[in-house]
């Protein structure tokens, strides 16, 4: 490690060539009494007037017997003696003092603070509770949290991960309930990762995850901070990365990623039946276009007779075979959802709503589908957008694939054989060592996975995430029965 150089000169020279010569990189100089002083910085990362009001004037107003920390007024003030630790600082918008003959930097802190307020959920609407998002600042985010969960408890750690970015990750978590071995074997991970920048926080998800080849999404990822709160009362971990809104939760099981925050705003009866509904969506979303494969290609005697009847009229003229018939109509579905997403907010719902009217129209007319296969796929398409994560909503449209090949090949014995493999897969996965598939059937779980069990019936917290405090809520004998 390279230590400082008593001379300012020299000092500037070697900082110049960390920072390959930046034309932003500035020092300037000043002198209060005998001392000449340097400020080495960036000039597009610190605000000036900061640097001018509580830094220059205070040491120039200074006493004899006054101290450096003592003169300047801001709260970030740290010592070494390292060039390394004076360019990293530099680089996060610190500004670093030097006084002629010290071999010491003084690294001030003042950051320029420029982002956005905080604002309502885009990717997780609100029904009923906080309007408040995640922003892209970290230490905002953090801000956000601590208003939520006022207690000494809350752990927040700071990771520093990418050789080249060096993103700012913060890692939080309450110490009287998250599980040591959890927190350890995250640990573990994070600290294994050797990578050149973090980009988002789907790079961390995918870097710590286990199963790297599986649709299914092992880690969740949320903007809302209700949201996080909950899972961190729960004993989760969450991971908040500088540069991004989305925070990444974890461990979670299957059943967290067809859940609500909004479940828990209305009563239990509500609840209930809008989860049930997500998980009949997600069922209807990957096995609905190859259940109609099966039944019109193999076994049409299993539906009623009108309905069979219906079926052939409307594939009499039809040229393509049912399987071809499913496939054309879900990639055209998901080009037309692409479209939607990546263009301007009004041409992409006018692509939307044209472009699905307009498309429909055309493929039936010409007898390229049926219009029973126009039906199930927007039916489909709807029911997976029923699902409230983004990443589950996404894999159970591409498991729709495989349902139909193995529907067009084995009629319903392979619809059947789909569920098989899917449901082997998800027991056999895991998340931070913690199964992924608990099973919803379990008297101690069905209250909080496959239902919304009333309040009072909520007496313990989520298995997977194997909190030290199990009890959430004490009801004492004898009240509110």
């Amino acid at each position: 490690m390279i230590k400082a150089d008593p001379s300012l000169d020299s000092n500037e020279k070697s900082l110049q060539d960390m920072l390959s010569h930046s034309s932003d990189f500035k020092a300037t100089n000043f002198q209060s009494g005998d001392r000449m002083y340097r400020l080495f910085y960036l000039d597009t990362m610190i605000e000036l007037e900061a640097v001018q009001e509580h830094i220059i004037r205070p040491i120039l107003h200074q006493t004899n017997e006054s101290t450096l920390r003592g003169s300047v007024s801001v709260l970030e003030f740290t010592e070494t003696e390292l060039l390394i630790d004076a360019v990293n600082a530099i680089v996060e918008g610190n500004t670093v003092l030097q006084i002629d003959g010290e071999a010491k930097f003084y690294l001030l802190g003042t950051e320029l603070k420029k982002e956005r307020a905080v604002n309502i959920p885009v990717n997780e609407r609100v029904l009923r509770g906080s309007n408040e998002a995640l922003i892209e600042n970290v230490s905002t985010n953090i801000n956000l949290m601590r208003k939520m969960i006022a207690t000494p408890d809350l752990v927040v750690k700071y990771y520093r991960l990418g050789r080249r970015s060096n993103t700012k990750v913060a890692v939080l978590y309450l110490r009287d309930l998250a599980n040591e071995e959890v927190i350890q074997e995250f640990e573990r991970r994070i600290g294994s990762i050797d990578i050149d920048y973090i980009e988002a926080p789907g790079f961390i998800e995918e870097l710590i995850e286990e199963k790297r080849f599986s649709l299914f999404p092992q880690l969740l990822i949320s903007e809302r901070p209700d949201r996080v709160r909950s899972y961190l009362m729960n004993g989760k971990i969450a991971i908040l990365t500088d540069g991004s809104p989305d925070c990444i939760i974890l461990p979670v099981s299957f059943w967290a990623f067809l859940q609500s925050p909004d479940d828990y705003q209305i009563g239990w009866l509500l609840g209930s039946t809008f989860r049930l509904l997500r998980i009949v969506s997600f069922i209807i979303a990957i096995s609905l276009p190859g259940a109609y494969v099966a039944l019109v290609t193999f076994d049409p005697r299993v539906l009623p007779f009108e309905i069979a009847l219906t079926l052939q009229s409307s594939m009499q003229y039809v040229a393509m075979p049912p399987v071809l018939e499913a496939i054309f109509m879900l990639v055209t579905l998901e080009i037309l959802r692409e479209a939607t997403v990546r263009l301007a907010s009004p041409i992409g719902q006018t692509i939307g709503v044209v472009g699905g009217i307009v498309i429909g129209t055309v493929v039936v007319q010409s007898n390229l589908v049926s219009t029973m296969m126009v039906i199930i796929v927007a039916f489909t398409a709807i029911a997976s957008f029923n699902i409230p994560s983004y990443e589950m909503s996404s894999a159970a449209r591409l498991l729709s694939y495989p349902f139909i090949l193995m529907s067009a090949i084995f009629g319903l014995i392979g619809l059947e054989l789909s569920f098989l493999l899917v449901l082997a897969h998800l027991a056999r996965l895991h998340t931070m060592g913690i199964p992924y598939f608990y099973s919803g059937m379990n008297k101690e779980t069905i209250v909080d996975t496959l239902f919304r069990g009333p309040i009072r019936s909520l007496k313990n917290r989520t298995k997977e995430s194997l909190a030290k405090d199990k009890t959430r809520i004490r009801i004492q004998k004898g009240k509110n029965k």
